[in-house]
């Protein structure tokens, strides 16, 4: 860029000053005069700044797009109840180089209500327990019936809440035809 100036100023960056003094008094050489406003080297650094620019917004509009399709197909997640995909998918928005603030706030709203319902999952699967340690199959059956939503939970307390449920499905399978058999049996 220091050509530039120079050429704007109506000099030469590559004459010696003492050129000039002796194109002054006519002997020496003749000054040749520069034609055009601009080097080629300044046209080349001109033209990588224009690319850079040109560049950089490219790249924003294409992490702003690929942000935005993220964002929205997290959303059809989550709207449409599948919780454990849209929260893994809310996780992955955190390596987005963009996430604008209003998609920042709907991630972290989200993903605190994904992290409440499992918690409260959690909640209704300690519950059952204790109710079976205490041999207590009504209060077991009252909070499984309270267990809403898909599992949340992690896989060891997953299988430990599908069990419960096969067993007390098997469970209360016997009490109704108990039951019938009692009703029938009192005819």
């Amino acid at each position: 860029m220091l050509s530039f100036i120079n050429i704007m100023g109506g000099k030469n960056p590559l004459d010696d000053p003492e050129d000039e003094e002796s194109t002054e008094g006519g002997e020496g050489k003749k000054k040749v005069e520069v034609k055009g406003f601009m080097s080629w080297s300044d046209a080349l650094v001109l033209l990588l700044i224009i690319g850079g620019i040109i560049g950089g917004y490219k790249y924003y509009q294409y992490t702003k797009k690929k942000s935005a399709e993220t964002f929205a197909r997290c959303a059809l997640l989550f709207d449409g109840g599948d919780f454990a995909v849209a929260k893994d998918c809310y996780e992955s928005t955190w390596e987005l180089s963009y996430a604008p603030a209003d998609l920042d706030s709907i991630r972290v709203v989200r993903l605190g209500a994904i992290e409440d319902m499992k918690v409260s999952q959690e909640y209704v699967l300690e519950t059952t327990r204790t109710a079976l340690q205490g041999n207590d199959t009504v209060a077991a059956i009252k909070a499984m019936k309270s267990f809403q939503g898909p599992i949340l939970l992690n896989e060891d307390d997953a299988e430990e809440w599908k069990s419960l449920q096969t067993a007390f499905a098997s469970a209360m399978q016997d009490s109704v035809v108990n039951t019938v058999k009692d009703s029938t049996a009192a005819k």
